[in-house]
């Protein structure tokens, strides 16, 4: 299989080109083809693979990590999975300062060595000391915006926040001192105002470096904001490339041209699909709920209500309790304050998780993901499930042929299909869809959200639609709650 073909790429320093494409298209293959991350069946070929002057092909495994860690850095989308979980970050930054020194051939007597033999300027500046790697360490995550000193220098990453533990990621990318920085989706899954703060940083680490960046994303309106140049990927090759403001006025390919029409989310342009509640049949009510986790208080005196076939969009920041509101009403956390009403029963109650590869058994097929609500509650026949689980997957658009791989072999919007036909299956009266459109490109999210909004037209439930993309939110939507 060859996820990327015939691609021609050129960065100039202090340049920024947006890669964009739907996802799977081959953007996180060519960014770990570029690292040298490719597994081992993996094989990176290209006629030229050129680094300030340095052809790549024509290095040892061992030369081209060497560029990893003096020139060439990625801050990846997932800073999760990419952090060690049991070493505080402060000594994880510091690590990466070791491994750049090294593999520099500089330690911090050679550099102060150095600065003693050059003249004037330079003499007064061997004077000073070269940090430590853990002084260069705590360095970095104050100028990455990481407060808090020693204490949150020995946190590790779960003790942070989704945008803190990218800036996490961003200070380990640049203790390698980059030349070029391959930042791929590096704001997926942040709220607006982390995502603004995110990006803002990281232009202003490349204003400061001097840097190229290839600056991969599906989401185009960021685009606008970060890349001088854009290039649109499909199924491994460019389709189209050239500077952002021609390209989005005058796209010359049609598949560049049906992804900039989701711009109009984001532009509050474009087809409505927000409609009346269409009952007045109340199935959930929310009446001054109050919850705390020690002395940190969550929610404080929050209300709502939900009637049948009308989608309630909630939007808030990371960390304002919307998933804690969710585990509430699920009775999974107990509440310190208030009521939670349910009329319809907690039985007709489902969810859809922000992550449906987590939320999954990796060991069971689709049919028995989308089966096991059915068999856990044992009133319906084998034959009878079997019989509802194919019709679901019609009903959410997912191919029988699926019906028998794991979550890991579906795509992202494939495998949200999955979750929600495992959330249609028993008939409910109210879904809570935590986040369902994080990490997917702006295609799929567009697919998702519409299905979402059919199924609660043709089947008069009501959702509860939790997310950060405020654009698409407000497109969907009933009413919107805001919460800060």
């Amino acid at each position: 299989m060859t996820a990327v073909k015939g691609v021609d790429l050129t960065i100039e320093p202090g340049e920024t080109l947006a890669l964009v494409g739907e996802s799977g298209c081959g953007k996180t293959v060519l960014c770990k083809s570029l690292m040298g991350f490719l597994c081992a069946r993996g094989e990176a070929k290209a006629n030229r693979m050129e680094f300030l002057g340095q052809d790549l092909r024509n290095l040892s495994e061992r030369q081209r990590a060497a560029y990893r860690g003096t020139g060439i850095a990625m801050i990846p989308q997932d800073p999760m999975m990419s952090l060690d979980p049991v070493v505080p970050v402060g000594e994880q930054i510091a690590e990466a300062v070791r491994i750049a020194r090294a593999r520099r051939g500089a330690s911090a007597d050679a550099t102060n060595t150095a600065l003693s033999e050059a003249p004037s300027e330079g003499a007064k500046l061997s004077a000073a000391p070269a940090l430590s790697a853990e002084e260069e360490a705590a360095r970095l995550m104050e100028q990455v915006g990481i407060d808090g000193g020693k204490t949150r220098y020995n946190q590790r990453p779960y003790q942070f926040s989704g945008g803190m533990r990218q800036r996490v990621v961003i200070a380990i990318a640049l203790a390698t001192k980059p030349r070029l920085l391959l930042a791929d989706e590096p704001t997926t899954a942040l709220d607006e105002q982390t995502q603004g703060e995110i990006l803002q940083l990281i232009r202003d680490v490349q204003k400061s470096t001097g840097a190229g960046m290839l600056f991969i994303t599906h989401d185009l309106h960021l685009v606008e904001d970060m890349a001088q140049r854009v290039a649109i990927m499909r199924s491994g090759k460019l389709v189209e490339e050239g500077p952002v403001k021609q390209v989005f006025a005058y796209p010359q390919n049609p598949y560049t041209e049906q992804l900039l029409g989701y711009l109009d989310y984001h532009r509050h342009r474009g087809h409505d699909h927000r409609a009346p509640a269409a009952s007045d049949e109340v199935v959930l009510s929310v009446e001054h709920l109050e919850k705390r986790f020690g002395d940190h208080r969550v929610l404080r005196d929050f209300s709502l209500d939900a009637k049948a076939g009308e989608i309630v969009g909630i939007i808030g920041p990371s960390g304002c309790g919307k998933s804690t509101l969710t585990r509430c009403i699920m009775d999974i956390e107990p509440v310190d304050g208030g009521t939670i009403s349910v009329p319809c029963g907690r039985d007709r109650v489902q969810m859809i998780f922000q992550d449906s590869q987590d939320a999954f058994n990796s060991m069971m097929t689709v049919r028995e993901i989308i089966a096991e609500p059915l068999r856990i509650r044992r009133k319906e026949s084998r034959d009878k499930i079997e019989e509802k689980v194919f019709s679901v997957m019609e009903e959410v658009g997912l191919d029988d042929h699926l019906a028998d791989r794991r979550p890991g072999q579906l795509s992202g919007g494939q495998r949200q299909r999955a979750a929600i036909a495992r959330a249609i299956i028993t008939d409910p009266a109210l879904i809570i869809a935590d986040e369902p459109l994080t990490g997917l490109d702006v295609t799929a999210q567009a697919k998702i959200v519409h299905l979402l909004r059919e199924l609660v037209t043709t089947r008069g439930l009501s959702l509860l639609l939790i997310a950060h993309d405020r654009p698409m939110v407000e497109h969907v939507s009933s009413r919107i709650i805001e919460m800060g």
